[in-house]
């Protein structure tokens, strides 16, 4: 039975401490949060749980072995080197740091400790992006060409940081899965309508190898809650929706023919196909589950997890990339390697 402590019980922490409970194989032995009001409303659910103000009275638990952190962006970085330094593997909610050279820190401890590292990017563990990245690898859409992703809603509004930080990690992990490589450079528009100085809508192109384009919108100011995926292949194309769960994906056999002789005025002869809709039946199980269950098991088999600290530094490559893009009006901005 692996005990682990959870550090941070806000929005995202009682998920967290529900779905590690519902496993067999582990026990929460610990939360820790600066709010009392929370500890409390935690205890009540769990009266078997412990609950701390200071995360170092976890830390000095020598029977947990993996601690869970979900505070403010800003607070990673110091609560998670303190928990490597304790020898405690560790579950690092996305983004990571707000710096890659904390990020590289981070990754460079785990590995002299010997510790697991795993970043928090819940969706590499949803059956969606799954058999998305499963039909993409198999060739079924082809040559991808594009892939546009939306994700707004009317808030929930962060005063930590801006719409950009809080919800492009997720699209922008999902196309780092889906196409294996990272963009080579990224541009980015926001606008700060609610607050100046913090965009609450923000627009950003990144340009992956081989000429694909990647394009996300994000917003906290939107009359629709979307949280959508396309992916354009030369073949076919394929629709993911996060918020269809009967139909999550869709492959449209959809695409334009070239003609081998073109001929005089061959810019209009390509031809429009628009073929048949597969729906595939996909047996949908909880994310946020499936990756506490992937914690777990990297701790107990000593493996790296999908979404490992190196992945979690390569996602905030391209944040601190995209956001000097934000910052200078949306010039480009190359990714560092």
């Amino acid at each position: 039975m692996t005990k682990i402590g959870i550090i941070g019980c806000g929005y995202w922490g009682p998920n967290l401490v529900r779905n590690f409970t519902e496993l067999t194989n582990c026990e929460v032995a610990a939360v820790a949060d600066l709010n009392k009001d929370r500890l409390s409303a935690l205890a009540a659910r769990f009266p078997r749980l412990e609950g701390f103000s200071d995360y170092n009275k976890i830390l000095q638990n020598k029977d947990i072995e993996g601690v869970v952190i979900s505070t403010n962006l800003s607070t990673h970085f110091n609560i998670a080197k303190d928990a490597l330094n304790a020898g405690k593997h560790i579950l690092l909610e996305k983004p990571v740091t707000p710096s890659v050279r904390e990020a590289e820190e981070l990754v460079e401890l785990a590995k002299k400790n010997g510790l697991i590292f795993m970043s928090g990017h819940t969706f590499l563990y949803n059956k969606g992006v799954t058999d998305t990245k499963m039909y993409v690898d198999k060739g079924e859409i082809g040559d991808v060409l594009y892939l546009h992703a939306e994700r707004t809603n009317l808030g929930p509004i962060r005063h930590d940081t801006n719409a950009m930080w809080d919800l492009a990690p997720h699209d922008i992990s999902i196309f780092i899965h889906i196409i294996g490589q990272l963009p080579l450079a990224v541009s980015a528009h926001g606008g700060s309508f609610l607050k100046k100085g913090r965009e609450d809508v923000v627009f950003l192109t990144l340009k992956f190898p081989g000429g694909i384009l990647g394009n996300v919108h994000v917003s906290w100011l939107d009359p629709c809650k979307t949280r959508k995926i396309t992916v354009i292949g030369n073949k076919k194309m394929l629709l993911f929706d996060d918020l269809n769960p009967l139909e999550p994906i869709k492959l449209f056999d959809k695409g334009v023919e070239y003609p081998k002789d073109y001929g005089s005025y061959g810019e209009f002869q390509h031809i429009l196909r628009d073929g048949d809709i597969l729906i595939p039946k996909i047996k949908l199980s909880e994310p946020l589950k499936n990756e506490c269950a992937a914690f777990i098991e990297s701790i107990t088999r000593k493996k790296n997890p999908l979404s490992d600290g190196e992945f979690g530094k390569k996602v905030v490559k391209v944040l601190c990339a995209a956001q000097r893009s934000l910052d200078k009006d949306g010039v480009l901005v190359e990714v560092s390697k």
